[in-house]
């Protein structure tokens, strides 16, 4: 069965250059792309107590629902020398439930979303429908931004805890390292809260790398405020093509002793142009 990529478009230019990544990705690896577009701005009125939508909604969700459809014939004929298969599917709805529900009936290897930068103004963008797939998806999911090339991923940074990683992490880890032939970079950020001496975090990543067989890598430990800080600062200092980080961990002392979880993978998307792939550790 082919790896399936799901990429969600508002036909944005920033979302089809997530979709141009995909296609690279499908290409390389033989997968098929499901685009995906929600048509918003209806809610569904049996909330309210009306079983039905009025004439006025349906003739405007009809009117958008052609548009939609002419627009992603318009975008898909861009594909046809690119020789991969891209589905696509148009939906009413919200942006967010609907790309769970699509998930939870297909076996989903890949999200790939298209954002459209990483200023202060953007985080908004970024903060609303990109926040919630980063933080509940159950599988992988890479923020892009702008026009971003497969082949140019040469270094990997994969930022963690570097407790128990699942099987599934490091499987996903290897192969991004085999599709594109970066090296790859365990981080640590040490930060003001994190009691282990630089020698002991070393030690730690050695073992790490060693007890799952990884090939090319380098250990690096690095000190700052916090770790979404420490992995853009490091990451971008080192010229990363791909970050490679889990959707939570600890972060600050206060944040420990109330067992608050602080989202990582969301920060560090919102504030670096570098990809970003997220994923559940559990």
């Amino acid at each position: 069965m082919k790896p399936k990529i799901v990429v969600p478009t508002d036909f944005s230019e920033s979302s089809l250059k997530g979709l141009d990544f995909a296609v690279q990705i499908a290409k390389k690896i033989g997968a098929k792309i499901i685009l995906h577009h929600i048509i918003e701005g209806f809610q569904d009125t049996r909330m309210y107590g009306n079983i039905h939508a009025s004439p006025e909604e349906k003739m405007m969700m009809n009117l958008m629902n052609i548009a939609a459809h002419k627009k992603m014939a318009e975008v898909i004929d861009q594909y046809q020398q690119a020789n991969v298969e891209i589905e696509t599917n148009i939906e009413v709805g919200t942006v967010y439930a609907s790309i769970e529900e699509k998930i939870a009936n297909d076996d989903v290897d890949l999200i790939v979303v298209g954002t459209r930068g990483h200023s202060k103004l953007d985080k908004k963008h970024l903060g609303s429908n990109s926040y919630k797939i980063i933080r509940n998806s159950r599988h992988p999911v890479i923020v892009i931004e702008g026009d971003v090339k497969l082949d140019s991923i040469k270094h990997i940074v994969f930022a963690s805890e570097f407790g128990e990683e699942p099987e599934k992490v490091i499987r996903e880890l290897n192969d991004w390292q085999e599709i594109t032939g970066a090296k790859i970079t365990l981080l640590k950020i040490n930060h003001p809260s994190y009691t282990m001496s630089h020698k002991d975090i070393e030690d730690a990543l050695k073992e790490f790398a060693v007890n799952n067989h990884l090939k090319n890598y380098e250990i690096a430990v690095y000190t700052d405020i916090d770790p979404a800080h420490g992995i853009i600062h490091f990451a971008e200092k080192e010229r990363a093509g791909l970050i490679f980080v889990g959707t939570d961990f600890y972060r600050g002392l206060w944040e420990r002793l109330w067992h608050r979880r602080t989202q990582v993978a969301e920060e560090v998307a919102t504030h670096t142009g570098i990809p970003v792939m997220s994923y559940q550790p559990r």
